[in-house]
């Protein structure tokens, strides 16, 4: 048996976006007798959820809330009625089609007096088409510099000093930098990220602290 609380629809955007993700898992729930699984993941920036209640197991509605914090949620989802089976397990999947951006969102289940599912994490992270995301910037210690690369074509990084001279410099075929703030002194720098292929040239600057 299975209940499809959500559909995958990618939103029609006038530009293109970028989501890239990192699986966290938080705290135990208060209970999960009557859970066999709860996942989730990210398609094109929405969160997909995904459950399964156990065979002989009921409920009575179940609530979707969601935090940044993993501390403080707000209901985003009520699904109504009897939820489980007495013969058969129930898959469910619900669908997050407005995550928040460039934050860790955090889910957990209420399973309708039969308590609450672990809490589980996702990241996901959004850049705009020829632009790029460093997080976090002022830079002390390590940061990452996200960028469009979906064709893992050969990218180029360079830093530049106030004189215009290049620093440091280093390649990816990847969509991602990591930037150590041990590469150069302390102070503000400018840099390019040049699509080697295209020849596109993403201009940007970054905080450099010790």
């Amino acid at each position: 048996m299975c209940a499809n609380l959500g559909l995958m629809i990618s939103s029609k955007l006038n530009i293109r976006v970028f989501f890239f993700i990192c699986l966290l898992l938080s705290g135990k729930g208060n209970s999960q007798t009557i859970l066999d699984e709860f996942s989730i993941d990210v398609t094109q920036g929405q969160v997909l959820l995904a459950w399964t209640i156990k065979s002989g197991s009921l409920c009575n509605g179940i609530q979707i809330y969601r935090s940044i914090d993993s501390l403080n949620f707000s209901e985003i989802k009520n699904i109504d009625g009897i939820c489980g089976d007495l013969s058969s397990p129930v898959y469910y999947t619900y669908t997050d089609q407005n995550p928040i951006q460039n934050e860790t969102n955090y889910y957990k289940l209420a399973l309708g007096g039969e308590g609450e599912s672990d809490i589980l994490g996702i990241e996901v992270l959004f850049v705009p088409a020829n632009s790029y995301l460093l997080r976090p910037n002022p830079i002390s210690g390590t940061a990452d510099l996200y960028f469009e690369n979906a064709n893992n074509e050969n990218i180029e990084l360079k830093i530049y000093d106030d004189l215009g001279s290049v620093i440091h410099k280093k390649s990816t075929n990847t969509n991602r930098f990591i930037l150590d703030s041990s590469m150069i002194s302390t102070g503000l720098y400018y840099f390019t990220i040049i699509n080697q292929a295209s020849n596109r040239v993403i201009n940007g600057r970054a905080l450099f602290l010790h």
